[in-house]
């Protein structure tokens, strides 16, 4: 392990801690943890909005360990099984809450959603356009997450070809939270999606940046080859 690997290993331990510690003394102080479950007569909504957000960081985070993995960043220090294994695992993690999210409004009385309604986009009672963006993303995330052990079988070009879409079920959850979410005028709310869009394009454009360079070095090195043999058969 190599000196600024262990600096980035302790630097994301601390933040992590940082992040818990805080989001701890948060949740007690604010007398969450006071209220009787069983007294909340709100708590399948509240249950339906923490699992729609927990799914979206979690696919966010997926997203960008994928980011991670694509740019080489993580190479040195985090092995490529294990971080395939991680991203599989963050992914179907991502949509098993996201089904949840869903299901969960089964229970919710403010509106009556049948299982078609949540299946099926665009057909559910409340701003189906919107929900339906969601409905969407949640069935691509499922195709994308059942791919991972198909990567042999599939064939490279195929496999991130399919896997590249995840960058636009990542826009529609987005947009599903944004105009969809009761929660999309709270700060804390804004404050993650913001960071969250604001990573994952940064990341993008490193990659993208990065695969064109790779691109000119491939184009370049074709043209030696080409130029040396012909310079050999003059």
């Amino acid at each position: 392990m190599t000196k600024s690997t262990r600096k980035t290993d302790i630097a994301v331990t601390i933040i992590s801690v940082i992040v818990i510690a805080i989001s701890a003394w948060w949740l007690f102080n604010s007398g969450a943890m006071s209220i009787p479950l069983d007294q909340d007569p709100k708590l399948s909504w509240h249950l339906v909005r923490s699992a729609g957000i927990f799914s979206y960081v979690l696919l966010l985070a997926s997203t960008i360990w994928g980011l991670f993995i694509s740019g080489q960043i993580v190479k040195d220090w985090s092995p490529g099984p294990v971080s395939m294994t991680l991203h599989a695992t963050v992914s179907w993690l991502a949509v098993i809450l996201g089904l949840g999210h869903g299901l969960l409004l089964m229970l919710d009385d403010y509106f009556t959603y049948t299982l078609s309604d949540i299946l099926v986009p665009f057909t559910g009672p409340y701003r189906p356009e919107v929900v339906g963006l969601g409905t969407l993303a949640f069935w691509l995330l499922l195709i994308i997450s059942l791919s991972f052990p198909f990567k042999k079988h599939m064939g490279h070009k195929l496999w991130l070809t399919l896997h590249l879409t995840s960058y636009v079920a990542f826009g529609m959850v987005t947009l599903h939270g944004l105009f969809a979410g009761t929660d999309s005028t709270l700060l804390g709310f804004r404050i993650l999606i913001s960071v969250g869009v604001l990573s994952v394009l940064t990341l993008l454009v490193i990659r993208m940046r990065r695969d064109r360079n790779k691109a000119h070095q491939r184009q370049a090195s074709r043209r030696a080859v080409r130029q040396q043999k012909s310079t050999l058969a003059n």
